[in-house]
């Protein structure tokens, strides 16, 4: 059998994360500097100056919302405002290219190769800066037709919370009590001001009381959209990924009593696990899109 070449590139705002996949596993890794001056227009010759060779594939993983047809709806962090990256790659490269939003790459690599492994449909979720996460049903990723299926961060859990203004122009959005920054906000009103979100969770978890009624609020709203989410998706199982997620099993049990107290009675059998692909979750799931796109 052929062997067969594909890069995947989770392009972040500080660093370019490329993975060479062959034979179905990804055998390299690397990263490359993302250099946003000028619009963002030296991104894509940096990381393909980077490239060893040609490839039967690639895609690149983007935070931003992407259209059916490949075309990126503004990347802030990288300076880009509407456009279509994989035709570039692809003009320079002579790779074919695909191209998907960075959330949805980390649900697929989570799904075949991490913390979804054995499972056929699987939500992921992000929790990093933000709340971000990717659907993968009966072993497709499913992006919408807008390119934001799985935007769990933005359920709203109370209009009425002035102090929770939300970057999409809403207020009371679920990102701003479960992401890292919303962690440190629910931390600094319960009165500890100048905490981190690991400070917060790791003092939780020794038992410090106060800070873990903060810890419970966010996992308790966390585990009320996922159940929100499971009960129009119905997945198999539930993975929680990013920074917020290294507070490891004791985040992923309140999570659990959490979705568990909120679902609809048929989706109890829907567990929550953990990723296990860390920073490479991207850039894997990015490899397996290129793959399923030949």
């Amino acid at each position: 059998m052929e062997n067969k070449r594909y890069y995947g590139i989770d392009i972040g705002g500080t660093t370019a994360k490329v993975g060479l996949l062959e034979n179905g596993r990804v055998v390299r890794t690397w990263s490359v500097q993302t250099d946003t001056s000028d619009g963002g227009r030296n991104i894509l010759p940096d990381i393909i100056a980077s490239l060893p060779g040609p490839a039967d594939g690639a895609a690149l993983a983007v935070p931003g919302a992407v259209l059916p047809d490949g075309t990126v709806n503004r990347c802030v962090n990288l300076g880009w405002g509407v456009c279509r990256p994989s035709d570039e790659f692809t003009a320079k490269t002579g790779i074919p290219c695909r191209v998907l939003n960075d959330a949805n790459a980390a649900a697929l690599g989570e799904q075949r190769l991490g913390g979804g492994k054995g499972y056929e449909s699987v939500l992921f979720v992000a929790l990093g800066t933000g709340v971000g996460a990717g659907v993968v049903l009966n072993g497709k990723l499913r992006e919408g037709a807008r390119g934001t299926a799985g935007e769990l961060g933005h359920l709203i859990w109370d209009p009425s919370d002035a102090d929770a203004k939300c970057s999409c122009g809403h207020q009371g959005c679920l990102e701003q009590y479960c992401s890292a920054t919303g962690i440190v906000r629910l931390a600094d009103r319960a009165g500890f001001p100048g905490l981190t979100c690991k400070q917060v969770m790791d003092r939780a978890a020794a038992g410090d009381a106060a800070l873990e009624a903060v810890a419970d609020k966010a996992c308790g709203i966390l585990g009320w959209g996922i159940a929100c989410a499971c009960a129009v998706l119905d997945p198999e199982a539930v993975v929680l990924g990013g920074g917020v997620a290294l507070a490891g099993e004791y985040l992923r049990l309140k999570v659990q009593n959490a979705f568990d107290a909120y679902a609809f009675h048929a989706c109890l059998g829907t567990r929550i696990h953990l990723a296990t692909l860390g920073s490479d979750a991207g850039l894997t799931g990015a490899a397996m899109y290129a793959m399923d796109g030949v």
